[in-house]
């Protein structure tokens, strides 16, 4: 008897940008990006609460299309608005598409890929907001 695969389904891989900061990506079992961190980190402790951040608040997340001057469809993924977060906006951006999409209705389905996917995250324990979910 075959055991499961450990690793498999969608995952959180984490990105350092030349300054030095963290991100995130979100990367589908078949390896294709679905969507990227909007933030860049401090540290790794500030991502690892990020990430928490999304998981937490998946289920309330505004998704915002828009076209790009090359008339590709995008998403971004905004938090609800909260009065007691220190220093943060209305809706602030947290994550977007990891491509544009050519036609709406295909970006409006990447939406449901990348919620699917969170999700996915979540019940896998692949995100906390104590350590990175790598």
């Amino acid at each position: 008897m075959s055991r499961p695969e450990t690793g498999r389904g969608p995952r959180l891989v984490p990105l350092r940008g030349p300054d030095g900061r963290a991100g995130w990506s979100l990367v589908a079992a078949n390896g294709r990006r679905l969507a990227v961190s909007v933030r860049a980190y401090r540290s790794d402790r500030e991502l690892a609460y990020g990430v928490g951040e999304l998981l937490a608040e998946r289920a309330v997340l505004r998704f915002v299309l828009s076209q790009r001057e090359d008339r590709l469809w995008v998403w971004t993924a905004h938090l609800p608005p909260r009065t007691t977060r220190p220093g943060a906006g209305g809706g602030e951006a947290v994550a977007r598409s990891a491509r544009g999409y050519l036609r709406r209705d295909q970006c409006r389905q990447s939406v449901v890929g990348f919620q699917q996917a969170v999700e996915h995250v979540r019940r896998a324990g692949r995100g906390t907001t104590t350590a990175p979910p790598w």
